[in-house]
């Protein structure tokens, strides 16, 4: 299930509740499971030694951190293979258990709408979809259909970027302040270092740049031209403030902000009335903020 991320500074979040209940059937199948025929696998061993702070110990699977490598990849296939072995006997209560909770789920699972000037924002899941739809209609009694409901228009389709690429997580949405573009961070690997898109929601088109690695968060000016987002380092740590205008490149972004202290994550929103950019920085222990302001010429 695809979880909805947020448009502006709040979270716009929705719950459902599944109501437990085991049937007497279920309760049968749970008294004939059997074990499988073949040993659980047991990976290789190679010596490794670690140190930090003082302290050496022996980590023998460190060569799991290299996830190319060809001994760990047919390690996870011979693991995939036990687990279906395993759990085979089981195959008939894990579709009873799918189908019971997918029949406890709401066909339609959406946001309240949010109102942000003449519009209404809101995302709902369409039913037989996995991904969400990030909507907007205007709040007004002039209506632009038949059926004197006020148009609707779909922002951006999670389900359309999915069927493209096999897989989407869409991490931040920012509406620009005059409503006509949408900037928004996207992974299609699973690999959680998301780029950065912007969308013209006049006509529909991705707005033409060079591809930016590992953005966190976004933050529009108000002049709706100029997009603050942070980058984070090989680590994924957000570190870095930087801004970019509408229709330039990468190349010509400016740095703003660089937090070189690598327990502090950053951090950056702007304020309700929209005339300030905040620049957080964040560690387990403590927090600063600096503000930044950002005329309009």
């Amino acid at each position: 299930m695809a979880l909805l991320p947020s448009l502006f500074k709040s979270n716009l979040a929705f719950s459902f509740k599944l109501i437990p209940a085991i049937s007497s059937s279920l309760c049968r199948l749970l008294h004939t499971f059997t074990s499988p025929q073949q040993p659980p696998q047991v990976p290789k061993k190679l010596p490794f030694t670690v140190s930090a702070h003082g302290f050496t110990w022996q980590d023998p699977y460190h060569w799991m951190k290299h996830t190319d490598d060809p001994d760990f990849i047919n390690y996870l296939h011979r693991e995939n293979s036990y687990a279906h072995a395993f759990m085979a006997d089981t195959h008939n209560l894990q579709r009873t258990l799918f189908s019971e909770m997918k029949n406890r789920m709401p066909t339609n699972i959406s946001t309240p709408p949010e109102r942000w000037g003449p519009w209404l924002y809101y995302q709902y899941i369409p039913e037989g979809k996995e991904y969400p739809l990030l909507c907007r209609r205007l709040e007004t009694i002039l209506c632009n259909s038949r059926d004197g409901f006020p148009k609707e228009q779909i922002l951006l389709d999670w389900n359309e970027v999915a069927e493209k690429h096999g897989y989407v997580h869409v991490g931040t949405c920012r509406v620009s302040p005059d409503h006509n573009f949408l900037a928004y961070t996207l992974d299609t690997t699973g690999s959680e270092r998301f780029i950065l898109q912007i969308k013209d929601l006049r006509n529909g088109s991705i707005v033409p740049r060079l591809p930016v690695d590992g953005v966190v968060s976004l933050a529009w000016a108000q002049d709706s031209k100029t997009l603050f987002y942070t980058i984070s380092d090989e680590n994924q740590r957000p570190c870095r403030v930087l801004c970019t205008k509408l229709g330039s490149d990468n190349t010509d972004d400016v740095p703003v902000f660089t937090e070189g202290d690598s327990s502090f994550c950053v951090d950056i929103t702007s304020t309700k009335d929209g005339k300030f950019i905040t620049v957080n920085s964040n560690s387990r222990t403590s927090s600063e903020e600096g503000i930044y302001i950002y005329f309009v010429l």
